[in-house]
């Protein structure tokens, strides 16, 4: 059981239709821990008024004693009414409410100091392999003379800047237009990784492994992989460890997967703010819990 005395609320802010923030707020109920919620919905947004000079926000008319926060950013209501603004509305939200959250160091808040390149996908890479860990053989392009050098099904393709899924090589070549040899933006192109793939989520002082089971290239495509939690932490947690550390991060999920020639883990990405409602229902809560202590202490 959480220990929940002496603590203020713990605020938990984004999207009302992602399942990550309904699952971590079950858990930080169930553990007695008081949690605050400012999550805008389609029907209706929560009342929120923040003058700058004059402290600390009122939230449905209350101001708050807040220990710790978790935010997201929203993708769910964009997914289900694209035309109803909900994009607009989801970066209003997170901006307002996650400026709050990084002008009051006394909240304790996940990547709080993180380096740009967290969002930036081949730098991350870069620093990762300089770190000790393996990465794909990996280009950067848009020419589709380059892309043409690659044997059929032995590579596969993502944006450079991620929100979308990982496809084969063959269905991107054949989804995009080049004009003059060139597509209009880059793509990630990297050697295809087989089975087992691995995810590992680092929380804090926390460490959880799992193996993602799917029959398909990205496991995301459709809601039927499988997920078993791993008994012992692959080797590559303590490289992953050092890689966050560089980059000011107590708080993320690493997916690696393998390759086919020496059997050895390869680095992907590390996600500052991964979905974790699938992983911690196996866990029966324990990754929840794990944010939840690091957060409120």
């Amino acid at each position: 059981m959480i220990k929940s005395a002496d603590i203020g609320c713990f605020l938990v802010a984004g999207g009302g239709l992602d399942p990550n923030l309904t699952r971590l707020i079950e858990i930080a109920k169930s553990q007695q821990v008081p949690v605050c919620e400012i999550c805008h919905r389609q029907e209706y947004s929560p009342q929120f008024s923040w003058h700058l000079t004059q402290g600390q926000p009122r939230i449905k008319d209350q101001i708050l004693s807040v220990t710790g926060a978790f935010i997201r950013y929203d993708v769910f209501g964009n997914l289900s009414a694209p035309k109803s603004g909900a994009s607009q509305r989801a970066s209003g939200w997170y901006q307002a409410l996650y400026g709050w959250l990084l002008s009051q160091p006394q909240i304790r808040l996940f990547n709080r100091h993180h380096l740009p390149m967290v969002g930036n996908k081949p730098a991350m890479l870069i620093l990762a392999q300089k770190l000790g860990l393996l990465i794909p053989d990996t280009l950067i392009t848009n020419q589709a003379e380059e892309l043409g050098k690659y044997s059929v099904g032995s590579a596969i393709a993502k944006p450079v800047a991620g929100g979308d899924f990982c496809y084969s090589l063959e269905q991107l070549h054949s989804s995009i237009q080049f004009r003059n040899g060139c597509a209009a933006m880059p793509a990630i192109v990297q050697n295809r990784l087989v089975a087992p793939e691995i995810r590992i989520y680092v929380v804090g002082n926390h460490a959880f492994a799992f193996e993602i089971c799917s029959q398909h290239l990205d496991y995301r495509v459709q809601p039927d992989a499988e997920v078993i939690p791993l008994p012992t932490l692959p080797d590559e947690v303590e490289l992953l460890r050092k890689l966050m550390a560089n980059l000011r991060m107590d708080f993320g999920a690493a997916d690696f997967k393998t390759d086919p020639k020496t059997k050895q883990l390869v680095f992907l990405e590390l996600n500052s703010s991964p979905m974790f409602v699938r992983f911690d229902q196996v866990l029966k809560g324990a990754l929840c819990e794990a944010m939840i202590q690091t957060l409120i202490g």
